[in-house]
């Protein structure tokens, strides 16, 4: 397998032609943005999404489902529209999420196990290394601020990834609360720790299936919970929260950290090295920047993720929401294809096209926004 995750013929690797394109759906919001389906059979779980250096998609596999391999797919010339296998499809992987590195190209995951996720990296000729057991360096890192009952601050759940320039994975941990910056041969240093801030409960549904102080407060601190990171095009590191119980709508931010950071503070009240970059944001699950510095949300569902869970026990999920958004704390936001989007996975900008994964529980779907 080709350590680069480029899609070339030479590479030996069998090919998976898409056997038809399903049609652009209608105009549904976002000044007339159109989501046209590239593929919607064939895939597992796709919640990792990243773009290659040859400009094309790497999906990674069975985040939430049946193992498989990472793909590329081909944006480009005669092969686009056909999927390639980059890891080996006799040794299929849970993959958390994926991330392209854009110093080589080589390809990094984070895979799914039973006690916690595993940083891996595939090298230039094809082989997958274990680079950081992640519980393991958070069981020497435990979160300053956890608030699980009973408490358990080495609790560990890699959720985003992405590579910086320097070829150094960043990990995005939702239970630690912790960003982590790890080399490829494995040195971890933690980057940032996200604080609790107080959420009001008002929106809280009755018969929780968890304990909360009795009689509940108007607000109490809600864990940040970071799900996802990116670099932007300023260099800095760019990262975006569900924000923890009680889980109310409105209530998640994006930071931003100086790219060289060890130990920030992201903190509405007592920031280090860390500032807030947006907020009124709504259990986000991806972040990608645009050209101009627009940077695309994509969130779990406007009702947040009680609504979402009920969805999955009924079998009627509410729509995922995608968000573009100008530059600046109160830059103007455009949701994009309103209520044609479910379950959502990754979002990534290739030449100015926005293309985004979902339905991740129910199988997957990779998508283009025009």
């Amino acid at each position: 397998m080709r350590g680069k995750w480029k899609v070339a013929a030479a590479c030996g690797i069998s090919v998976v032609l898409v056997a038809a394109m399903a049609p652009a759906a209608a105009a549904a919001g976002g000044k007339g943005s159109t989501l046209e389906v590239l593929l919607d059979q064939g895939l597992s779980s796709p919640k990792g999404l990243a773009v290659t250096q040859d400009r094309d998609l790497a999906i990674g596999q069975g985040a939430f489902g049946a193992p498989g391999p990472a793909l590329v797919y081909d944006l480009r010339g005669k092969g686009a529209g056909s999927i390639y296998p980059v890891t080996d499809p006799t040794m299929p992987l849970n993959l958390i999420d994926v991330a392209v590195s854009p110093k080589d190209g080589t390809g990094w995951g984070i895979q799914a196990g039973e006690n916690g996720g595993t940083l891996i990296h595939q090298l230039a000729d094809g082989t997958i290394v274990d680079v950081l057991d992640i519980p393991a360096y958070q069981a020497t890192d435990p979160d300053p601020v956890d608030m699980d009952q009973p408490p358990f601050p080495e609790e560990s759940n890699a959720y985003g990834l992405t590579v910086d320039r320097k070829g150094n994975a960043l990990v995005a941990d939702a239970a630690n609360n912790d960003l982590l910056r790890v080399t490829p041969d494995g040195k971890a240093v933690t980057v940032a720790r996200f604080d609790v801030e107080m959420v009001a409960t008002d929106m809280l549904p009755p018969d929780l299936p968890f304990p909360l102080p009795d009689p509940l407060p108007a607000a109490i601190p809600a864990e940040a919970v970071p799900t996802t990171v990116t670099i932007g095009q300023d260099g800095y590191i760019y990262v975006g929260e569900l924000k923890g119980v009680p889980f109310r709508p409105g209530s998640s931010n994006i930071w931003r950290i100086k790219a060289d950071a060890k130990d920030a503070t992201c903190s509405v009240t007592a920031p280090v090295n860390c500032t807030l970059y947006a907020s009124g944001f709504t259990a986000i699950q991806d972040i990608a920047f645009g050209s101009g510095s627009k940077l695309y949300v994509y969130e779990l569902a406007k009702e947040g993720v009680f609504a979402f869970e009920g969805g999955l026990e009924t079998g009627n999920v509410p729509p995922a929401v995608l968000l573009a958004v100008d530059k600046g704390k109160n830059g103007k936001r455009t949701e994009l294809v309103k209520g044609q989007l479910s379950q959502p996975g990754g979002v990534v900008v290739v030449n100015n096209v926005v293309y985004v994964t979902d339905n991740i529980f129910f199988g997957g779907r990779l998508s283009k926004i025009n």
